[in-house]
């Protein structure tokens, strides 16, 4: 099981992100205009390719769902408070908090993981998971992002919109390009519209780029905030991530829904991921708790060598 393998080129975009930027080759000033591109062209695309050929379940097994679901979107309202609680965050940063605590890194790293330890029989209840994934916390997000006046410059136009917080929110989230990508994606899957070859490789050719750019983008913004300064948060938000999380899981999968083995597995394992790298691009896209989400996501990343590799021994027959 090489785990390692998997892990160490995540975490090696990121250190080469930092380096280049430490050294002057990449600037801070250029890290807001790479953070622009991943956030409105490259992972709008990346999700509208990934749910226009995804293949949707004939039917749904709720139980899974839930006993995954249900504690994720609990850590993540957790995440909200603490971030509340101890650190005084507003609304966007308590959301993007909330993210850090509850988002795995499911493609990237769980399903290398996954498929290598169980095979193709862990594919389904994977893809079950994956296949709404980032339609949940994306959404999630950007809801409670958009929904926060401080979030616009602390100012409500109410000329505009009627100052109704509802429908900012609702505006908000149709102009946003991670939405506008998921559900015409889905759209696209629904109503099986073909893709022309050409745009077919141009799709395939920006959706690449997303993920090492965003892995970039982590490193570089380490630069601009310190680490250190952020022990606190990021420290709860690993704790949360690696402990909380699937052990909430673990407790739903295996006694209250009494799930098969390995789809309780699959939900666990998928639960103690990394947190993913696209909660440091929410960080940086709404400037908010960018140091403690940034950290946690190479720390967690760092540290889920050993604690995927333990707990892979200790599920797998």
């Amino acid at each position: 099981m090489e785990v390692v393998g998997v892990i160490l080129p995540v975490v090696a975009i990121a250190v080469i992100g930092y380096v280049v930027t430490w050294i002057g080759i990449f600037r801070l000033d250029d890290v807001g205009g790479l953070t622009r591109y991943v956030f409105n062209v490259a992972l709008p695309v990346m999700l509208f390719d990934s749910m226009s050929t995804v293949v949707l379940p004939e039917s749904i097994q709720w139980s899974f769902m839930f006993a995954y679901y249900g504690p994720t979107l609990a850590v993540y309202a957790v995440g909200m408070w603490l971030g509340l609680r101890f650190f005084g965050y507003n609304r966007t940063e308590q959301g993007v908090f909330g993210m850090g605590c509850a988002y795995s890194n499911t493609v990237l790293i769980g399903l290398p993981v996954i498929s290598t330890a169980w095979g193709d029989r862990a594919i389904l209840p994977m893809m079950m998971i994956i296949s709404i994934h980032s339609a949940v916390l994306f959404s999630l997000t950007t809801a409670v992002a958009e929904s926060d006046v401080r979030a616009r410059g602390g100012s409500v136009d109410r000329g505009h919109f009627g100052g109704s917080v509802v429908l900012r929110t609702v505006v908000g989230m149709v102009r946003n390009p991670i939405f506008l990508g998921l559900v015409i994606g889905l759209l696209f899957n629904i109503w099986a519209v073909p893709i022309p070859r050409t745009a077919g490789t141009v799709i395939s050719w920006l959706q690449g780029s997303a993920l090492p750019a965003a892995l970039f983008v982590t490193g570089a913004s380490l630069r601009r905030y310190r680490a250190g300064g952020a022990l606190g948060p990021s420290g709860l938000m690993l704790a949360m991530k690696l402990v909380v999380h699937p052990l909430v899981v673990w407790v739903m999968a295996a006694f209250v829904f009494e799930l098969p083995p390995l789809w309780s597995a699959v939900a666990v394992v998928t639960a103690s991921l990394p947190t993913g790298i696209n909660a440091s691009v929410f960080a940086a896209k709404y400037d908010a708790a960018m140091a403690p989400v940034a950290t946690s996501v190479l720390v967690s990343t760092a540290l889920s060598v050993v604690s995927l590799s333990v707990l892979l021994v200790l599920l797998m027959p």
